[in-house]
């Protein structure tokens, strides 16, 4: 009942911040729109692409992000290991083609950790910098299977140094009707990155970065290496870019999610393929809940405003929810069978009721029906809006089976993290395998490079 009453609040603002937005925002100030972010000068941007054992899609996905974007003054960056020769070999034939790629290898052997390769990229960046007349503006974090929008750069350039970190919405690829595993994904991306992190923006000025499709400031990453005499990502944390916006946060940076629209239906997004099978998926959702949830707690305790210190709880509420779905599920099985017995068996033992008329929990339990039902209506919209109605409609069976994935991993989170504080073993790089889609695959995103063309003529 209480978290329901936590996500309903969630609901309720978010409503009511669009109306006021609508209303009372748009009609004073005009929302900026794609024209606006065209015409602009280019700054130089530095694009951050850590790359371990990635060689199966690192050279598809450059080969897409070098052809999609709209813009010229951009460089990316490569991390690699010294031990992964095929993703250096994958990468290293790209290059004399395009002066603007380049491989950061790393001095160590991987797997260190995601961060300590981002360090590594962004020593390199410095270095590149001092060799020549290139100063960045902005760094942009991306992973080795994203598919880029031709006009990030350019929303990037807009908004870049007004505000120091940009997250731009994450978008799952849609996967088929049956694959409920990979599927759940798109459930709850499109809630979460149309409404919890709209609201969360306006309600604490905090936003989480998802890791891609994240911009940082020259400032920003100033601030947080103190003049570049430190690293700037924890090494020590297994969401070092959810670890990193709250630091930014606690600097008075200013924080931004920027949900554009390119065009009507083209949302400027990263798209990527999440994985679908149980085991991958219970190690990425373990992985972000150790960093979120229990290295956020420990790390960085319940800093900021009473508003911020309310979003973290919803951060962290999810390793104590996880336990009470599945606790619910046990409960709902176990009365299943006892009315199934009593039917089959109209004459032998009937158990008392679990519920008398009028009891307290009688209205507890209506309460959260009712509670039940809404959040359900919510994730059928949400997804409806970025997949079409048949998504919405297998959002039901999806969340369902996302609830026991949730619980696996956050087992799977409890026991990893108990046993580091217990016995000080150390949490590495738990990487997930990831897949670049062919163009079939892509026939759900948008037309980018036919976007990028009518933009650029």
């Amino acid at each position: 009942m209480l978290s329901s009453i936590d996500d309903a609040f969630v609901d309720i603002y978010y409503i009511l911040h669009k109306i006021r937005r609508k209303f009372f925002i748009y009609r004073k100030y005009r929302p900026f729109q794609a024209k606006d972010i065209l015409n602009k000068e280019e700054q130089y941007f530095a694009i951050m692409i850590p790359a371990w054992q990635e060689s199966p899609v690192i050279k598809a996905m450059l080969k897409n992000t070098l052809a999609s974007y709209n813009y010229r003054n951009y460089h990316i960056f490569v991390g690699c290991y010294p031990n992964d020769p095929d993703t250096v070999r994958e990468a290293d034939q790209l290059c004399p083609a395009h002066p603007n790629l380049h491989i950061s290898r790393a001095a160590a052997p991987g797997p260190t950790s995601k961060a300590d390769c981002l360090n590594q990229i962004y020593a390199d960046i410095y270095a590149f910098e001092n060799k020549g007349p290139i100063k960045f503006a902005g760094y942009i974090l991306h992973d080795a299977e994203d598919i880029v929008h031709p006009l990030e750069l350019k929303l990037y350039n807009h908004l870049i140094p007004r505000k120091d970190m940009v997250q731009i919405p994450v978008i799952p690829l849609k996967r088929p009707w049956y694959d409920l595993t990979g599927g759940h994904y798109m459930d709850e991306f499109a809630e979460n990155h149309i409404k919890e992190l709209v609201v969360r923006e306006s309600l604490t000025g905090h936003v989480p970065s998802a890791g891609v499709g994240t911009a940082l400031s020259r400032r920003a990453l100033s601030v947080i290496s103190q003049n570049n005499t430190v690293m700037p990502f924890d090494v020590g944390n297994l969401t070092e870019d959810y670890d990193l916006a709250l630091r930014l946060k606690a600097a008075n940076l200013k924080l931004i999610f920027a949900r554009f629209m390119a065009r009507p239906g083209d949302i400027i997004a990263t798209r990527e393929f999440f994985p679908n099978r149980i085991h991958a998926v219970v190690r990425q959702k373990s992985r972000w809940l150790m960093g979120i949830a229990f290295q956020g707690w420990r790390q960085q305790k319940w800093q900021g405003s009473l508003a911020l210190r309310y979003a973290l709880f919803r951060d962290r509420k999810g390793i104590f929810t996880a336990q009470l779905s599945i606790a619910a599920y046990f409960i709902l099985l176990n009365i299943l069978v006892v009315w199934g017995v009593e039917w089959l068996m109209p004459n032998g033992y009937h158990y008392p009721p679990l519920v008398r008329r009028g009891e307290m929990l009688e209205y507890l339990l209506w309460a959260n029906l009712l509670f039940l039902i809404n959040r359900a209506l919510h994730r059928m919209y949400f997804t409806y809006c970025l997949y079409g109605p048949l998504s919405a409609l297998l959002s039901l069976p999806r969340q369902l089976w996302g609830n026991i994935l949730n619980f696996m991993a956050a087992q799977r989170a409890i026991y990893l993290y108990a046993r580091h504080l217990l016995l000080g073993t150390a949490l590495v790089w738990d990487k997930t395998d990831h897949m670049f889609p062919d163009m079939g695959q892509r026939s759900d995103t948008p037309k980018h490079q036919a976007a990028a063309n009518e933009h650029q003529s």
